[in-house]
């Protein structure tokens, strides 16, 4: 998935406030502390390919045994900012793998530096987690949390079929609770480890609406907002609140309350309906999302700058051939400021010949309605309008996804 940002121009017509919403006269405040540990956010992560290397070239006391795969890597730190944590991956069969970290940068690894991952899922034994605390030094927090997922059955260029592959996250939040209409309110913020704050102008904040115990930063979750794209307001029943003030150094989190007239979002909730929608097709006819109710309707949010977007038209195009005729039908709501023209013309001459909504008439609403900034994001809509899947395969929906598309869509339309 190709992530916010990728597009300058677009992302100039989205980046409008770069700061938290403005606090009027009169507004309710709730106010609250810090959690003294930072979070990894998992959802956004970097690969790192661990290399093979013959266990007796590297320093340390630690014996790995005899038959154990080794592999080394640097890791990123993120509170330098660079690939400076020296690592060592050990594997042996019918073991978890192990992760040695060389902490104190003596270029040695012992077994007091030896962390062990544990299984993602239990009957998996391909994917495997672990979570990193790096110590900081001379800040509110002790350490800088890294969520890591080693993934044994992926390879990717550049590799051998010796090396591994693993997942690092390289940003975390600062968590904290505020005291909130009598209950426990759950928040969280974009953490600059560089300053050692809160960066409101760049800022991923989220907050637990929904009261589960957990925020859901997923792009298309009504738990989480980014302050480049549109005032940060949030919703918990039918109250609604934004950030005035979140201070590490003063330890001090301050809500204030906000008018339900402020609050413009499209929350997008699996087995909830989905607004109805106008928008201009490539045609130039103005169009009604409604015109679809009695069909599935595969949205897809795109863009011809996408890399990822690219990818999955064979995908898309294949899926419009094979499942129309079960009452199946694709429209793509495209982010690229090309003519109509030249993008139309490649679409044809490609036979993707869906519906399209053209840039102009959709941007509104997907930047701050919708407030998408994950690309390419698709959704699976029933006859009846309601949302199937948003294509959160953690939380059990449906892949809507490469070749997981075409079974997906088998499984679910009817015959």
């Amino acid at each position: 998935m190709f992530n916010f940002p990728a597009k300058v121009s677009f992302i100039l017509f989205l980046c409008l406030f770069a700061s938290f919403s403005k606090v009027h006269a009169g507004d309710k405040e709730f106010s609250g502390q810090f959690d003294p540990k930072l979070i990894a956010a998992k959802d956004d992560t970097e690969t790192v390919i661990f290399k093979f290397v013959a266990p007796e070239k590297l320093n340390g006391n630690t014996t790995f045994g005899e038959n154990a795969h080794v592999s080394t890597a640097k890791l990123f730190n993120p509170e330098s900012g660079k690939l400076s944590i020296s690592t060592v991956l050990v594997e042996k069969s019918g073991k978890e793998p192990l992760l040695y970290v060389d902490f104190n940068d003596d270029k040695t690894y012992s077994d007091n530096e030896k962390l062990v991952f544990n299984r993602e899922f239990d009957d998996d034994d391909d994917t495997w987690v672990l979570d990193l605390n790096v110590p900081i030094q001379n800040s509110f927090f002790s350490s800088a949390p890294i969520f890591l997922k080693l993934l044994k059955r992926y390879t990717t260029d550049g590799m051998t079929k010796n090396d591994r592959l693993m997942k690092q996250s390289t940003k975390a939040y600062a968590r904290g609770t505020v005291d909130f209409k009598g209950k426990k309110l759950l928040v969280q913020y974009s953490y600059d480890f560089g300053r050692g704050q809160i960066s409101a102008e760049n800022c991923e904040l989220g907050a637990d609406t929904d009261g589960d115990g957990e925020i859901d930063m997923a792009s298309t979750s009504p738990e989480a907002l980014d302050t480049r794209i549109e005032t940060p307001i949030f919703r918990v029943g039918d109250i609604y609140f934004s950030t005035k003030k979140a201070d590490v150094k003063k330890n001090l989190i301050v809500l204030t309350e906000k008018q339900a007239k402020d609050y413009k979002r499209i929350e997008l909730v699996t087995g909830k309906e989905l607004p109805d929608f106008e928008f201009t097709d490539f045609n130039g006819k103005k169009r009604k999302f409604s015109e679809f109710r009695g069909k599935y309707v595969l949205l897809d949010i795109w863009g011809m700058w996408c890399p990822a977007c690219i990818d999955e038209l064979p995908y898309l195009r294949e899926a419009q051939k094979r499942f129309q005729s079960r009452n199946f039908e694709i429209l793509g709501l495209n982010t690229d400021e090309q003519t109509v023209g030249s993008i139309k013309k490649t679409l044809e001459k490609n036979s993707i010949l869906w519906t399209q909504a053209s840039f102009e008439s959709i941007v509104e609403l997907v930047g701050k309605r919708m407030m998408i900034r994950s690309f390419p994001t698709t959704m699976l809509i029933s006859p009846e309008g309601k949302i199937i899947s948003l294509n959160r395969t953690s939380k059990g929906e449906f892949d809507l996804r490469g070749e997981d598309l075409l079974t997906s869509l088998d499984k679910t339309l009817p015959r």
